[in-house]
């Protein structure tokens, strides 16, 4: 056996907004049989919040927020001495799982009934050592342009009234499909027809409705802007808006302090991933639209 350590990294990938609708997302390999947190190798050069994170997405399919540490685990296998580190992740994209030699099933459980499934005493151990609460006060805004809806200049009828192309549909099921399975609480769009038709299958997906507000039509204005950050913060919501409402509320977010991790863009179809730490919004990133 090695004297050095092995270096490995994962997440313990959690959503929803209460201790109630918590769940958390195992994984199964078929290798072992058994039901596992997501973990993994560091690659060469890599820290291990970037192996965390790039396991878990090559894993689960899904893109993560790494938020917080959720502890270190040590133990022996033939190699050598394996040293794991986990971070705690919150979802915001889901770009698809495909079951592989690796990982041949992914599942959701309450975070009270994780444990039962759990395989290892070390899993279960960071589970029950994780605050929980901390972990959920953190969320996520989802701040979505409407799809591809033609040109205002051709369209005949009420601007309101113009709705999505059938690019715009198609983009339409991609972001319900990438954003049905991050936690999402709320559905709001602007009012208009093309902002409705691009989250309405993700509402439908939900079991929701889409709710219709006002400040995210558009000409608005700032202070409509403001008034709904704050009402909206602390909770995981889609917001679905215009190309003249979403740069207003990023410029609001970036005096605010928000962190911006991507080049400024807002093509239709697009997304920006604005995380909340229970107490200010704290960073944005920009997921371009499906194509």
């Amino acid at each position: 056996m090695s004297d050095a350590a092995i270096l490995a990294a994962g997440g313990i990938v959690i959503r929803g907004d209460t201790p109630t609708r918590a769940e958390v997302m195992l994984v199964h390999r078929p290798r072992y049989d058994d039901w596992t947190i997501p973990k993994g190798k560091l690659d060469p050069g890599e820290d291990s919040q970037e192996a965390a994170i790039r396991e878990v997405s090559e894993e689960t399919g899904f893109r993560t927020r790494l938020l917080s540490s959720a502890g270190t685990i040590r133990y022996p296998v033939s190699e050598g001495l394996k040293r794991v580190d986990y971070y705690w992740m919150r979802p915001y994209r889901d770009e698809g799982f495909t079951p592989n030699d690796e990982v041949d099933e992914v599942r959701w459980l309450p975070l009270s009934e994780a444990g039962r499934l759990l395989s290892y005493d070390h899993d279960r151990r960071l589970l029950a050592a994780g605050s929980s609460n901390e972990v959920l006060a953190e969320t996520t805004i989802h701040v979505v342009r409407h799809g591809a809806a033609g040109d205002r200049h051709t369209w005949a009828g009420p601007d309101y009234e113009r709705p999505l192309t059938p690019k715009g549909e198609q983009q339409a099921r991609v972001i319900a499909d990438q954003l049905a399975g991050v936690g999402i609480t709320r559905v709001l769009s602007s009012p208009y027809v093309r902002c409705r038709q691009t989250v309405e299958p993700l509402a439908s997906a939900l079991g929701t409705k889409v709710e219709d507000h006002d400040a995210l039509g558009e000409g608005d204005g700032v202070a409509a802007n403001a008034a709904l950050l704050e009402e909206v913060a602390g909770s995981t919501v889609v917001l679905c808006s215009h190309g003249d409402v979403i740069p207003e509320m990023l410029q609001r977010l970036q005096r605010m302090g928000v962190v911006f991790l991507s080049p400024y863009e807002a093509r239709k179809g697009s997304t920006w991933v604005v995380g909340h730490d229970g107490e200010r919004y704290v960073d944005a990133r920009y997921v371009p639209p499906p194509t």
